[in-house]
């Protein structure tokens, strides 16, 4: 589990850390007694203050040769200290930090370059790796993903059951996520996925075929939506909005699905968003500020106050970050709600909290905005700041830069968004990202899959999330290496 202060948090966010912090230190005492590739299993949170805070981890040396380029990438993920690459064979990367397990690849070496996921089942050194894998998602120190036959495998901490293997052992590997309802050791494994999403945070959601949602690992705030606030090893079934627990009814219809820190956000039946757990900064989206909200709730439409009668509709995305969340309209513009003394909501303001979601101002506006946002493809969020992928390819960023995660060339936040440099640019930048295929957003690092299917990354790089066989921070995109060796990074 990790603690990521940022500057100038408010009361409300203050205390859900620390609420966070003491549920999360009695589960340690009680443990020790999702973008598309192609191709089953073969054989609170806070940034730290300076680099020279980062823990001594082991790392594998990378070798002296001209550096490759990771190339054959479909889909990105990034946590806290690790990123993911899905290449197009159905094969896994992973690089960063790695002291839950969370790259899988068998032991707890941290790697500034990729290394390969192990198949379930494997022991270091691994003979057989992860394949027939369609989607990835990182959690803040786990990692999920996706398979071909639409089951789930999770690897990394599991402290607080987010790999819902029914037990709350870390695993360096992958293993199997139970069905619902399951106990250890699982005979029946959760199926018929369609889409996965972890973000930064310790909780899961999977969307399944049927637009049924499920979600498993940490529940002190409601964020798994099952009513209560203990949280199972094994996945629950999200509740409907307006039931009371133990539900009868459950959410249906979803579309997308998000997760914050300690929130969760979907899309249900014409485009509506629903949300539910953690609300201290508004991230709910329904008028209020109330602490938890463990079942679901309908998300408000922009200018609502609570009570609202209106509700946000036409919503075809939702993203989240720590205590924020967005919604990616069918018109191609963007809304966002929840915390905002980072200016991650993106309205030109810091006011601390967005109850009810605003618009988000176009590039170079200054508040109040007289031109918003749109032409998005794809959003992304996570920490403190947000992301946009425009229609055109390039990439917006807004929100803290204390870590150089907007990729602007400088520290400075910004309050509405601003175009994210091309590899090797100075600020101010003449060049900048464009052609992107996908962004992932992950705690204070992100990544971007060029048009070549290699992976750009910036951001902080206290791990080597970056992947560019460094631990310096990046302010500006730099490329991901290729593998050090045969398959792997050389030990």
């Amino acid at each position: 589990m990790g603690g990521f202060c940022f500057p100038e948090d408010t009361s409300a966010v203050m205390v859900g850390h620390a609420r966070r912090a003491a549920v999360t230190g009695v589960l340690v005492v009680l443990a020790l007694v999702a973008v598309v590739g192609d191709a089953s299993v073969g054989g609170a949170r806070v940034a730290p203050a300076s680099s020279s805070a980062v823990p001594v981890v082991a790392q594998r040396p990378v070798a002296q040769q001209a550096p490759a380029e990771l190339g054959a990438v479909t889909a990105i993920a990034a946590g806290y200290g690790h990123s993911l690459a899905l290449r197009s064979d159905g094969t896994v990367l992973a690089w960063g930090r790695n002291s839950e397990g969370q790259l899988g690849d068998g032991t707890l070496d941290a790697s500034v370059t990729p290394v390969q996921v192990c198949a379930v089942g494997q022991v270091a050194p691994c003979t057989q790796f992860l394949t027939g894998v369609i989607a990835i998602a990182a959690g803040f120190t786990h990692s999920v993903a996706l398979l071909r036959d639409r089951t789930v495998v999770a690897w990394g901490q599991n402290v607080t059951a987010q790999l819902g293997d029914g037990t709350f052992t870390d695993r360096s590997v992958p293993v199997r996520v139970c069905a619902v309802g399951e106990a250890a050791p699982c005979s029946q494994f959760l199926s018929g996925v369609r889409a996965i999403a972890s973000g930064g945070a310790d909780h899961n959601l999977a969307l399944l075929g049927n637009g049924a949602v499920v979600a498993w690992g940490f529940n002190a705030f409601g964020q798994l939506g099952d009513g209560e606030y203990s949280g199972g090893s094994v996945p629950v079934r999200v509740c409907a909005v307006g039931e009371t627990a133990p539900c009868d009814r459950f959410l249906t219809g979803a579309t997308s699905i998000a997760v914050g820190e300690d929130h969760s956000v979907a899309v249900v039946g014409t485009g509506h968003a629903v949300a539910w757990g953690f609300n201290g900064a508004g991230q709910v989206g329904d008028g209020t500020n109330d602490d938890f909200r463990p079942i679901p709730v309908r998300v408000c439409a922009v200018v609502e106050t609570a009570p609202c009668d209106r509700f946000l509709s036409g919503v075809s995305a939702v993203a989240a970050g720590t205590f924020h969340s967005m919604a990616l309209l069918g018109s191609g513009s963007v809304v966002s709600w929840g915390y905002n003394v980072e200016g991650q909501v993106g309205d030109g303001t810091r006011d601390n909290h967005r109850l009810v979601p605003v618009r988000v101002c176009a590039t170079g506006e200054v508040a109040p905005c007289d031109r918003f946002l749109y032409g998005v493809r794809h959003i992304a969020a996570n920490g403190y700041h947000s992301m946009a992928q425009l229609s055109s390819g390039g990439v917006l960023a807004w929100g803290y830069n204390g870590r150089a995660e907007l990729g602007d060339g400088t520290r400075v936040n910004r309050l509405t968004p601003v175009r994210v440099c091309a590899v090797g640019e100075v600020a101010p930048s003449g060049r900048f990202l464009y052609l992107i295929r996908a962004i992932a957003a992950g705690v204070a690092h992100n990544l971007a899959l060029q048009p070549n299917y290699t992976v750009v990354a910036w951001g902080l790089n206290n791990h080597g999330q970056l992947g560019d066989g460094t631990t310096s921070d990046r302010l500006v995109p730099v490329q991901v290496l290729a593998p050090q060796g045969p398959g792997t990074v050389t030990r």
